[in-house]
């Protein structure tokens, strides 16, 4: 037999595997474990890198801190241009007030000064301290020239690199032009000193975690430490000072990393060790397992070589790869060998295009499918067949054969044509019932309309007194019978006629709650009569609707006269009605007798009754819930029954609500 489909390489490789050998596993799990040792051995420990969450965080939050700082204190900057070049600050003695006053709010500035067009610095604040900078030309300095000169030529702002300060030590500069009508008056010089100003960021203890490096480019603004060349541990991030950007380094100090060892590398090398021979044992069980494989493969072929149904495999290509011995019988009685050609060599054109075209779209779209043909065999006998057709896929789910199974239904289609033929005759039968009954019903009617009139005449009296008052009193229970006998022939011929499909619904315009109204009117002399309560709960405005009125009126009184008919003194009954923008709904709720559990589902069958006391049902043959049935399904609604003896009764009928029933 064909193989489904190849081994893979490891498949291959075990199958060559001696059966009863350890020494192959043995050997692997030995491999494994001294590549383990040789690479913990190599690779550098990973003591020094267990605080990289700790590193990172503290970096993004120092960083964040010294930026946020330093930006605070150039905005000083743009407020006093703002000052400047409103008005707010006029003179020397202004601008030194205004200073004064920050350098109470923030005591890590130099100073701030006010160097005028010509680059000379005028006015300091402080003085003390700052003597040196007093009428200093900034444009005859290197750095400090060239930063003026660009915040003259750009109009904002420009920051300097770290530089030795006048006034003695490491800082930097900020020079901020000062525009009145785009005539350049002046620049505010702020003036920092490096150290003071970046140790105010750091919180306590710091240092004593971090060596802290902080570049512009390739200059050194800060640092803790000499270098952090080499120091691979080093965490960086770029901040933004003004026109200039940092590079913060936070380098973990010693104490650092010692507190973050482990013996978390020593755990991974036993791990890895213990894994290794895990393994190694598992390849084992991988070699006894497909010994049990090749078993159950042997089982599975068995299996559909038996099968009484066709079976196939075909790769992407359409080309088969295998079939059973019932495929054989069927489609190559020859026994040619299948493996590598196609359909066509086995169906006729018609039959084979169309066979393809179904397992195109079986690898189009990697889905079963499944259905009844006529199939011909190669005898050219056609057999009635279920033909089922499905994907194979591979793990990534892509389609890489199919599979078909051909089924022979002929003993199937002999049986639903059996049965075909016996619910035809069942539905003539049921026919010639319908016919049956609507005929004697209308043979009785004339009888018996001559019968209550009759009585009536007597009852009435029309032609002088009768005389003796019992033949008053028969003649009532003549009439009584008679009216009692049409009702009943009346509901038989409606139930006929709804079977025969003779009864057309003619649709027009009907007010629900007027409908509803009359038929509670109507009902109410007989519900007061048995001492039963009658309510009728709508909503404010229901909506007209289409529908016969002469059916949906029949509809309610059956219910109604049904609900009176189970219930008695004492009892109420309740009809609501309601609407939203999908349905209309109509109950009927009675507190009565109620239909027991067993007969809920086949109360609304013809001639089935929903009650066991015969001094209640001889009064009809259990129609009246048939017929509401069938007119409220003609309506496009449906009717559920919920019930429980002795406690009552709700019948609810629901309608569509919807364009085609509403017209207004």
């Amino acid at each position: 037999m064909t193989r489904i489909s190849k081994p893979n390489w490891l498949h291959r490789a075990l199958l060559r595997l001696p059966r009863h050998t350890a020494v192959v596993p043995a050997a692997i799990g030995a491999v494994m474990v001294f590549l383990v040792v040789a690479a913990w051995a190599l690779i550098p420990n990973s003591g020094t890198r267990g605080f990289d969450a700790d590193a990172h965080s503290n970096l993004e939050s120092f960083a964040a801190r010294l930026e946020s700082h330093i930006s605070t204190r150039l905005a000083i900057g743009h407020q006093l241009r703002l000052a400047l070049i409103g008005g707010q600050i006029k003179d020397r003695e202004g601008f030194l007030a205004q200073t004064s006053y920050i350098h109470k709010l923030f005591s890590d500035f130099q100073a701030i000064n006010w160097v005028d067009s010509k680059g000379v610095i005028r006015w300091l604040s402080p003085l003390k301290g700052n003597e040196r900078a007093e009428n200093l030309d900034v444009r005859q300095l290197a750095v400090p020239g060239a930063a003026l000169a660009a915040a003259e030529r750009t109009g904002q702002m420009q920051i300097t690199p770290p530089i030795r300060l006048a006034q003695g030590g490491d800082g930097f500069v900020a020079y901020v032009p000062v525009m009145k009508l785009k005539r350049l008056t002046g620049f505010v010089n702020i003036v920092f000193r490096i150290k003071p100003l970046i140790n105010a960021t750091m919180r306590e203890g710091f240092l004593k975690q971090y060596d802290v490096f902080i570049t512009d480019g390739p200059l050194k603004v800060y640092g803790s430490t000499g270098t952090t060349e080499g120091r691979i541990e080093a965490f960086r991030k770029t901040i933004t000072v003004g026109n200039r950007n940092w590079t913060v380094a936070l380098l973990p100090t010693p104490a650092t990393i010692a507190a973050h060892k482990s013996a978390i590398d020593e755990l991974i090398l036993v791990t890895l060790v213990i894994l290794s021979i895990a393994i190694a044992w598992l390849i084992r069980l991988a070699m006894v397992h497909q010994q049990k494989l090749q078993a159950s493969d042997k089982l599975f072929r068995t299996f559909i070589e038996y099968s009484p149904s066709a079976i196939f495999i075909k790769d992407a290509q359409g080309r088969y790869l295998h079939a059973n011995s019932k495929w054989h019988e069927w489609y190559n009685p020859e026994r040619i060998n299948i493996v590598g050609k196609k359909i066509d060599e086995f169906f006729l054109p018609d039959q084979a295009q169309t066979i393809t075209a179904q397992e195109k779209e079986v690898f189009r779209r990697g889905l079963p499918i499944s259905g009844e043909t006529n199939g011909m065999r190669p005898n050219g006998t056609i057999v009635p067949s279920m033909v089922q057709k499905f994907p194979i896929m591979d793990d990534n789910g892509t389609v890489i054969a199919m599979g078909g199974i051909n089924t022979d239904i002929t003993e199937q289609k002999r049986a639903e044509e059996t049965l075909r033929l016996a619910l035809m005759k069942a539905e003539e039968a049921n026919q010639s019932k319908s016919k049956f009954l609507a005929t004697m019903s209308h043979e009785l009617r004339t009888p018996l309309n001559a019968i209550i009139g009759f009585s009536d005449i007597l009852m009435g009296q029309y032609f002088g007194p009768v005389g003796n008052q019992k033949y008053t009193e028969y003649a009532k229970d003549i009439n009584h019978s008679g009216r009692h006998l049409l009702s009943l022939i009346d509901e038989v011929l409606d139930i006929s006629a709804i079977e025969l499909g003779k009864r057309d619904l003619v649709l027009e315009p009907l007010v629900l709650e007027a409908l509803l109204t009359d038929c509670v009117r109507a009902v109410t002399h007989r519900a007061e009569g048995k001492g039963i309560q009658l309510s009728l709960e709508t909503d404010k405005a229901l909506p007209v609707i289409k529908a016969d009125e002469t059916a949906m009126r029949q509809i309610f009184l059956n219910l109604l006269t049904n609900a009176i008919k189970f219930s008695h003194a004492g009892d109420r009954i309740t009809v609501t009605a309601r609407a939203n923008d999908e349905k209309i709904t109509v109950a009927v709720a009675d507190t009565g007798d109620g239909i027991r559990e067993d007969q809920l589902n086949s109360v609304t069958e013809p001639f089935v009754k929903g009650h066991s006391n015969s001094h209640i049902t001889h009064e009809g043959v259990g129609l009246g819930l048939s017929i509401v049935k069938s007119f409220v399904t003609a309506h496009k609604g449906t009717l559920l029954i919920e019930s429980e003896l002795g406690r009552g009764t709700t019948v609810i009928i629901t309608f569509p609500q919807g364009r085609d029933r509403m017209v207004a």
